[in-house]
């Protein structure tokens, strides 16, 4: 470790020792409400906890199947990597806290004190059964008659919060249903956080704190807003067969806002895991990119426990990761220490995190197909996606077809380039499923995560979208929440909004006016049959404003 990198996370223990954390603050909750223990925490990684300063991580809190004493994920992550105007690189990203932090807990203020770390050192965790008790309460109420939960809950201009931690919340953050739509949320007058899962836990996080140890890239001035949930006993709005599929599923959601002064072009979003399916050194990983899937699956049959970690002996079982509103455009692996080659070490410049979330080695080189590593071969097709193929099928290209030596590897995979502007929000939304079936075996259970996969998407797009369900909107902003699906579309879109639809006005990429239509109501089925193929626009009037989305045609 260099003496800078060692200085400054000598700095950050000292910031961390220093700091005033309440006691009372929640910085684990976990979601326990199907067949998978998730333990949410601070520090911006998922399934995992750390304290400020990337202090006292604790790992492997994605227990499936509940209650087994067995993990499947030691760690994830988001990267992130874009330019400016002057083709300066701005990076943030989280691994193990090996030199620090990136990220840091907590929304972007222009004041950071301990009461600030008081309150924003936790995450929020509330269910359904807590909501339908206080919806039974007469409003008004004292603060001794709710949930800490409920009460504490980060909406905008929480009157307890400031009353009780000293902080003001003066911009959208925590989504909640305004009873009295005045834009305060107010839980003594009956105003409740808003979720649609049985189990939700809402944490937030930025870049923008403090300088980037872990990757030394610039900061983007991001403030990341995460919604993590789970669903149980669901019998209506689930395809048949998808109940096993979703039982064994957690949601991950983030809504990301440029509050920095600058436009990025060519913003990558990226999402690490170390995924460790029982003993960490016999995993194999790969990626369906129809599916936007990376997977990750034992390459033995019998996963021995290893280094005093459990494994999952014979049961066959494998974890998949599913961009469900963006394209995965990217996926890539390194194995980190003793890695076979030097080009998948572990990233540590910015550079190099730039060149993972761009579908390149370390290095520089592209990915190259067909077999092997996909590394140092010159006569292969350049692509994005290293082992792309079914590990079923001994012709396509997968570790099992190129015979891999199975090691403790670690995946990632990128949606972008795009750009993103000053004061933008961006939306990326993930799913988190399991297969396991003991009638099956290490490697056909791949095919298995894939169906589940069909079935969770489904479910994405025609019950969780409709039903405004996980997603970390603000329904108290000004804009209207509007969600349209499926897109891309070949036959029709299904438009719904949070506010009434006045009319609608279908415009080609030009901005001009193909049709308009009258609605007066708060869904609609928009035919698209009959166009061309190509990007088109929608304008969505509401009564409470208007937004422009853009829909594709195959």
């Amino acid at each position: 470790m260099s003496g800078l990198r060692l200085l400054s996370k000598l700095v950050l223990m000292f910031l961390a020792l220093t700091a005033n954390i309440a006691v009372t603050a929640q910085t684990i909750e976990y979601l326990n409400t199907n067949n998978i223990n998730a333990g949410m925490g601070t520090g911006g990684n998922l399934f995992t906890k750390a304290d400020s300063g990337g202090l006292n991580p604790i790992w492997n809190m994605f227990e499936v199947p509940k209650g087994s004493g067995k993990s499947e994920i030691f760690t994830a992550a988001l990267w992130m990597c874009a330019q400016d105007s002057a083709g300066t690189d701005y990076v943030a990203a989280s691994r193990y806290f090996d030199y620090g932090v990136d990220y840091y807990n907590g929304p972007i203020t222009s004041v950071y004190d301990r009461n600030y770390d008081t309150f924003f050192n936790r995450v929020f965790k509330v269910t359904k059964s807590q909501l339908s008790q206080f919806q039974n309460l007469s409003f008004p109420v004292t603060s001794s008659q709710v949930d800490s939960s409920i009460l504490y809950w980060p909406g905008k201009g929480n009157p307890s919060v400031l009353s009780d931690y000293h902080v003001t919340i003066s911009a959208p953050l925590a989504p909640f249903i305004d009873v009295n739509n005045n834009g305060i949320y107010e839980p003594l007058l009956g105003d409740y956080p808003f979720i649609a899962a049985d189990q939700s836990i809402f944490f937030v996080f930025n870049d923008a704190r403090g300088l980037h140890h872990e990757s030394g890239g610039n900061s983007l001035g991001m403030e990341i807003r995460g919604m993590a949930s789970s669903f149980a006993n669901i019998n209506t709005c689930v395809a048949a067969g998808g109940r096993n599929a979703l039982d064994n599923t957690v949601f991950v959601q983030y809504q990301i806002e440029n509050k920095s002064q600058s436009d990025y072009h060519n913003f990558n979003l990226g999402l690490f895991a170390d995924p460790d399916i029982g003993c960490p050194d016999n995993d194999f990983v790969g990626c369906d990119s129809l599916r936007s899937l990376m997977f990750a699956y034992n390459a033995t049959a019998n996963d021995s426990a290893c280094n005093n970690i459990p494994g999952y002996d014979s049961l066959p079982i494998a974890l998949g990761i599913q961009w469900l509103n963006q394209t995965m455009d990217v996926f890539g692996m390194y194995t980190g220490q003793g890695s076979p080659t030097a080009a998948v070490p572990q990233p540590i410049t910015t550079s190099q995190y730039c060149n993972q979330l761009s579908g390149l080695w370390l290095d520089g080189p592209p990915f190259t197909t067909y077999g092997g590593t996909g590394y140092g071969d010159s006569t292969g097709t350049p692509t994005k996606f290293l082992y792309s193929g079914d590990p079923n099928d001994t012709t396509q290209w997968s570790e099992v077809q190129s015979h891999v030596i199975p090691s403790d590897q670690k995946m990632y995979s990128a949606s972008g380039p795009v750009t993103f502007r000053s004061g933008e929000i961006k939306h990326y939304d993930f799913a988190f499923i399991t297969s396991y079936d003991i009638t099956s075996n290490h490697i056909a259970i791949v095919d298995t995560l894939k169906l589940a996969a069909d079935y969770i998407s489904a479910f994405y797009h025609n019950c969780i979208l409709p039903e405004q369900a996980l997603s970390v909107v603000q329904l108290n902003s000004n804009q209207p929440f509007i969600s349209i699906y499926p897109n891309p579309a070949t036959e029709q879109v299904s438009i719904v909004a949070g506010d009434y639809i006045k009319s609608l006005e279908l415009m080609d990429i030009r901005g001009r006016i193909l049709s308009t239509q009258a609605i007066g109501a708060k869904t609609f089925t928009l035919p698209v049959a009959g166009l061309a193929r190509g990007v088109y626009l929608v304008n969505v009037q509401c009564t409470a404003g208007n937004v422009v989305k853009k829909i594709v045609v195959e």
